[in-house]
């Protein structure tokens, strides 16, 4: 809720990314914090996956500790969203944080999610 939309802008001819509050201030990622420019990466990154399912072969999205500043309940709902996304490609993500694996261990995702521990 902190932002409602995310904008391209060109400043100094250089492109950048523009989040817009509710009240119509904007800021630039490289002023939002570490935990909300992982989510909009992220965010980004799920679009592109999604837009390659829609128009060509599956691609699969691995990840790195992508949830490593979210809290809790930001960790959940992102868990959630990499199910949804594991319906129509394969995911894998990567974490050595005890409370993400046990996140998605409490998942009920139809495509199933398998935690291996190495």
């Amino acid at each position: 809720g902190a932002f409602d939309r995310l904008e391209a802008d060109v400043e100094d001819d250089r492109p950048v990314l523009v989040g817009i509050r509710p009240d119509g201030r904007r800021v630039h990622a490289a002023g939002m914090s570490e935990g909300t420019a992982d989510q909009v990466f992220l965010a980004l990154r799920l679009a592109a996956v999604e837009a390659s399912c829609a128009t060509g072969e599956p691609m699969p999205f691995v990840v790195d500790d992508i949830l490593v500043q979210f809290d809790d309940e930001r960790t959940a709902a992102a868990l959630q969203v990499l199910a949804d996304v594991a319906l129509e490609t394969q995911v894998v993500l990567f974490t050595h944080h005890r409370q993400v694996r046990a996140s998605a261990e409490a998942l009920t995702a139809p495509a199933g999610v398998f935690v291996h521990e190495l």
